[in-house]
């Protein structure tokens, strides 16, 4: 469901296992396959977002270096390539738009996403090509064999959640939410996932129907979420 030019370069776990995509379809529709989907990604969600914001935090606790060292600028410049933010010089770096990019997408907005674009996991492109959020791979992609065409291809629910999160935190159609987002940060602790729908302005051709059937969707599976989170949070 995402338009075409959503192309990004796809991130990749390091030194942890990878999640495969179960073969959801095995399960009867209706709660016990949205149980199994969300103990499968939900985890995976928690992980990349507790990446990501092991980066924020540091990035928050060296913003007012007077000096930085070798070993700080060389992390300093891996985090700012990765969001797309010129870094080189550490006196004029745009911190408000950096720190904008370099933060979590809420798990239950997440999993709600990937819900309703895979449906629940079970569809083609979620089973053949391990891609749960609907991105495109652009003109110039390769198509593997027996892969659908046009799409981005994972190898596991790490690959594609990472790809996600860096399409939302940096790919201008979603600078809206990302500017939502960073209101929040200076209001409050807690992200509003509902706002952040609110405010995903380009991600489905279907426009604002498709926010409106996302926070459908948030509102009815909400528990199912919480639940999930509570399961990985004592497996941790």
């Amino acid at each position: 469901m995402l338009k075409k030019d959503f192309a990004l370069k796809q991130a990749q776990s390091t030194n942890q296992a990878q999640t495969p995509l179960p073969d959801l379809r095995k399960y009867p529709s209706g709660t016990a396959r949205k149980k199994a989907f969300l103990k499968t990604v939900v985890p995976v969600i928690e992980k990349v977002n507790q990446q990501i914001m092991e980066e924020r935090n540091w990035l928050l606790s060296v913003r007012t270096n007077a000096k930085w060292s070798a070993q700080e600028l060389r992390r300093l410049t891996q985090i700012c390539d990765s969001y797309g933010i010129n870094c080189s010089n550490p006196k004029r770096i745009n911190w408000d738009k950096l720190l904008s990019r370099v933060d979590i997408m809420p798990t239950h907005l997440v999993a709600t996403q990937a819900a309703t674009e895979s449906g629940w996991g079970t569809s083609q492109l979620a089973q053949q090509n391990g891609n749960l959020f609907g991105m495109r791979c652009g003109s110039g992609c390769q198509t593997k064999k027996g892969k659908i065409k046009g799409y981005s291809t994972y190898s596991s629910v790490e690959e594609t959640v990472t790809a996600y999160m860096k399409n939302m935190n940096t790919h201008n159609a979603y600078e809206s939410l990302r500017h939502s987002r960073a209101k929040q940060r200076k209001s409050q602790d807690e992200l509003d996932s509902v706002k952040l729908i609110n405010d995903m302005k380009g991600y489905s051709e279907l426009g604002s129907s498709y926010n409106r059937y996302l926070k459908e969707m948030y509102a009815s599976n909400e528990e199912l979420i919480t639940q999930a989170q509570k399961r990985a949070a004592t497996r941790s």
